[in-house]
């Protein structure tokens, strides 16, 4: 077995791949940059163990971070869990699979590289990938394999926040189902203006994005909002939560 690891910003996803590279267990905790590697080995030991996976079946481990400052002592958690070095997935890993056109191939995201590997090895191209996370990213593949750039813009959760903490008079808000578009109450009015409001720009987007690609375009949403988000879309999107982990796999353990 694999297991494949992606740190984000908010919370590190452990998944365990059979050698199809499908995802037969994961779990996910939250990243937090000032914990030390017993925290890091904590909170793996405590998957590996709920899944009773076997250290001795573990044949190799890849990483895809986004955030560095922790890259060193989950590096460490894992070896001394599993005895295995991990692989940081990196540019090279896409060699033969897409091809890069944007100015600084070097500071394309890792998770957005990723995620652009598992939407063709999965699905295809040309391809939409929207990964909605602490950012929300588009990523665009032509027909040619070759990610051609995308969009950045902040993420469900990290806009909610911002609207609470800098307009005194709204409050904190989870992210709830709203009754109905118009909103009859604060909290119901943020619930559904999130909600309609980013399935609306999602929408918004990719209307202008088709004009740029061929008609048979897949479009594929990842990330740990977009089961929210999606269903509100009028775009046929395809939900996908394990596309990064699909990239990592196909990246380092194709034939």
């Amino acid at each position: 077995m694999h297991i494949l690891i992606d740190i984000g910003n908010s919370t590190v996803v452990v998944a365990i791949a059979n050698q199809e590279g499908n995802i037969t267990d994961n779990w996910r905790f939250k990243t937090r940059k000032e914990e030390t590697v017993s925290f890091f080995r904590y909170e793996l030991k405590q998957g590996l163990r709920k899944y009773g996976v076997d250290l001795a079946d573990v044949e190799s481990v890849t990483i895809s971070s986004v955030v560095p400052e922790v890259d060193d002592d989950v590096a460490q958690a894992v070896n001394d869990l599993t005895g295995i070095d991990p692989h940081f997935f990196s540019i090279d890993d896409a060699q033969g699979l897409i091809s890069i056109n944007i100015e600084s191939p070097s500071q394309l995201g890792k998770d957005r590289l990723a995620d652009a590997l598992g939407a063709v090895a999965c699905y295809g191209a040309p391809a939409i990938v929207i990964d909605l996370g602490t950012a929300t990213t588009f990523g665009i593949i032509d027909e040619n394999r070759t990610f051609q750039g995308g969009l950045i813009i902040p993420g469900v959760k990290t806009s909610l926040n911002a609207l609470s903490q800098r307009a005194s008079q709204l409050p904190s808000v989870s992210l709830g189902t709203p009754g109905n578009i118009i909103g009859r109450n604060t909290l119901e009015c943020m619930q559904s203006g999130i909600l309609y409001g980013t399935a609306s720009m999602i929408d918004g987007l990719i209307d202008r994005l088709l004009k740029t690609l061929p008609e048979s375009v897949h479009i594929v949403a990842t990330g740990g909002m977009a089961k929210n988000i999606v269903p509100y879309c009028s775009h046929p999107i395809v939900l996908d939560k394990h596309l990064l982990l699909k990239g990592l796999f196909q990246a380092t353990h194709r034939k």
